[in-house]
């Protein structure tokens, strides 16, 4: 039997989008256009996110009431919204750079830098 929770596999901010998609069977990248397009259009989307970040049990703790669900979700989301946030700071930052591999000029050393004459 399916049941709607948070996907712990395909999991951008909170897992909501990605328990979506694997629930109702289609790609989790669906899901979150949708979401920003609501978030875009009118603002909804992002309530419905967040609403649902709350209710929806992580896939460890189905088993267990609506209510202690709400509960473990408030107390954990500081920390799940923490580890979001570095997800998506690492996304936008993109693959890291070797140091030099930039534009192809490297600065000179501090101890090599001429200095003007006086």
């Amino acid at each position: 039997m399916r049941r709607l929770q948070k996907s712990s596999k395909n999991r951008m901010l909170f897992g909501v989008a990605g328990g979506l998609a694997e629930y109702f069977r289609v790609d989790p990248v669906i899901v979150r256009v949708l979401f920003i397009l609501l978030a875009f259009a009118s603002g909804v989307g992002a309530f419905i996110y967040l609403v649902l970040a709350l209710i929806m049990p992580r896939a460890e703790s189905v088993e267990r009431e609506p209510l202690s669900v709400v509960k473990d979700n408030l107390q954990t989301a500081p920390r799940e919204a923490s580890e979001a946030g570095r997800r998506v700071v690492a996304i936008l930052r993109g693959p890291a750079q070797p140091a030099g591999s930039g534009d192809g000029e490297q600065a000179p050393p501090p101890d090599k830098v001429e200095q003007p004459p006086v």
